[in-house]
């Protein structure tokens, strides 16, 4: 935590990038299986990844994943499951995500088109939201700026539940968007890398410094 912003770099592919990005001050390290992403992983690959990897919770990113898929995932030994799919995904298959893993450890993202906001049904459902920028194609990762108001709107009705903030932050942006979105917990990915998968510890060091200026 910096500044009172709990952080979560994802997109982690190497033990290097997972302690330059604990050194930073990263309380969460997230990583990617979904085959369509630049930082995918597979279980085999985590797996020998996991004995060097440095004290932090995991997340487990997925994108609308079978039951199967999700257990499989579950039993690599992950804190959180962070679960990507579309807006209009059926409720009886995402409250099945939540009882493969628990309300509790189940981060939903759903995939929001600008004019549509969080349905009131999931907010039963879990006890953690990310909101990521919305791309027709893709399940983040895009480097597009999020839309922070959108954001500050939904954490101001629903002080419940976690709410997590992605989308294009980087050690430019990032002092703005939290001024503009009141996000308490950010979640950062391409802008503090030098390539697709590659952490920048520069820009972790920048990042680390804007948060806590």
């Amino acid at each position: 935590m910096i500044n009172k912003i709990t952080l979560k770099v994802c997109g982690i592919t190497s033990a290097e990038d997972a302690h330059a990005a604990v050194a930073a001050g990263a309380d969460h390290l997230g990583f990617i299986f979904h085959p369509a992403s630049p930082r995918a992983l597979s279980a085999e690959r985590f797996a020998a990844l996991r004995p060097a990897l440095p004290a932090a919770k995991r997340v487990a990113v997925v994108v609308n994943p079978a039951p199967a898929q999700l257990a499989a995932v579950a039993g690599l030994g992950f804190d959180a499951f962070q679960v990507h799919f579309k807006a209009d995904e059926p409720m009886h298959r995402i409250a099945a995500w939540a009882e493969a893993v628990g309300a509790a450890r189940l981060w939903l993202a759903p995939k929001l088109p600008p004019e549509a906001d969080v349905a009131g049904e999931l907010l039963g459902v879990a006890e953690t939201f990310l909101l990521d920028a919305y791309h027709p194609e893709k399940y983040g990762g895009t480097g597009e700026t999020g839309d922070w108001a959108k954001f500050k709107r939904h954490q101001e009705a629903h002080p419940g539940p976690t709410w997590i903030l992605s989308g294009g932050l980087n050690p430019e942006n990032v002092h703005a968007a939290i001024a503009a979105s009141g996000a308490r917990f950010i979640d950062v990915n391409s802008g503090v890398e030098s390539a697709p998968g590659k952490k920048d510890r520069t820009k972790l060091r920048a990042l680390a410094l804007a948060l806590g200026a």
